[in-house]
């Protein structure tokens, strides 16, 4: 059962305690904004806090891990309508980033097969990919069975 796009925020109720997505955490990462593109892609936003850094003024990289991990998690959700739990993340960084401005992520869901999902994550700024992630992911529980019947 697909989540339709006008009660993805009321979904996204259900994990306000979540680091990546949750936006009632205090020291969570506050992921925001998602939504699908297409059939095989969703989008989010990611603005980071100067308590996101690492070294100097550089976005830490273990951050950057966090997001790419939540945006392959949320393509789950939103395109193939399962929970899915993280089997293995293969991350590219390109570029360093920064604690300052607004990130894209993008999730798009490649071949799936049984349990297993292949999706894959990237984060980026001003048309520049800061990193991206290759997937395997193994689905958990249906949306559904989460999901009130009257959705």
């Amino acid at each position: 059962m697909r989540i339709p796009d006008e009660r993805i925020p009321e979904f996204r109720d259900l994990y306000t305690d979540c680091f990546a997505c949750g936006l009632s955490n205090p020291i969570g990462l506050h992921l925001d904004g998602f939504h699908r593109r297409s059939d095989t892609e969703i989008g989010a936003v990611f603005t980071p806090k100067p308590q996101h850094r690492g070294t100097v003024s550089s976005l830490h990289g273990g951050v950057i891990a966090a997001t790419l991990d939540e945006i392959c998690a949320w393509t789950a959700v939103l395109l193939a309508d399962t929970m899915a739990v993280t089997a293995r993340l293969d991350i590219r960084y390109r570029r360093p980033g920064d604690t300052t401005g607004e990130y894209t992520l993008t999730g798009t869901l490649g071949e799936t097969s049984g349990s297993r999902l292949r999706i894959t994550g990237e984060l980026s700024r001003d048309d520049e990919v800061i990193a991206e992630a290759r997937g395997l992911f193994l689905a958990t529980d249906s949306v559904a069975s989460l999901w009130p019947t009257d959705a």
